[in-house]
């Protein structure tokens, strides 16, 4: 066995003595599943007019989100705010909530419309669990926890992709806060 010695090396790259074994991964907000559903999704909801038809009642996930959990925290979003430290954001929240109710209410009649809905609240649901509660657990500053939440709202943002429902990174917050206030996730520490 050969033992090679260096030094005094000055390069802008790797100085290999044999291997060099490189593996790329590539990371897709959102994950591959959601995005290849929401593109067909959008395509039905295009050629079909508002996509497949509900027959005026809500899919059993949308329903998830719709209600109030049992057996969790079922303080109200003012609540939720007030022991947050967030108190400064209720007019805004109260408002954004309301909006975000009266979007999925619109989209009553599609089934289609509304298996969007339940895909991007499941991804905000999802990411704020795994990013922004343990911030916050952590005892991490507001604004740290604010930055959490703007990554959490910017991911799912992207994995959008074509968003025939047009929707925002404002509209995504909506979505947030009526999450919070159907007792879904909170502000503050369990």
């Amino acid at each position: 066995m050969d033992i090679v010695r260096q030094s005094n090396n000055n390069v802008g790259g790797d100085i290999i003595a044999r291997d060099k074994h490189v593996a790329t991964t590539f990371n897709f907000p959102g994950g591959g599943a959601s995005v290849d559903e929401l593109s067909l999704l959008y395509a039905k909801l295009k050629e079909k007019g508002g996509g497949e038809a509900s027959g005026g009642s809500f899919c059993e996930e949308l329903e998830h989100y719709l209600a109030a959990r049992n057996g969790s925290d079922v303080r109200g979003l003012e609540e939720k705010l007030r022991d947050s430290g967030r108190l400064d954001q209720l007019d805004t929240a109260t408002e954004l909530k309301e909006k975000a109710m009266k979007a999925v209410m619109r989209f009553q009649s599609s089934r289609t419309a509304q298996r969007i809905y339940t895909i991007i609240l499941t991804d905000l649901h999802t990411k704020f669990d795994l990013m922004v509660t343990p911030a916050i657990q952590e005892g991490a500053k507001r604004r740290e926890v604010d930055m959490c939440i703007q990554q959490v709202l910017e991911t799912t943002k992207s994995m959008l992709g074509e968003n025939v429902l047009e929707l925002t990174v404002r509209d995504l917050l909506s979505l947030l806060y009526f999450l919070g206030g159907n007792c879904h996730i909170r502000w503050d520490k369990c």
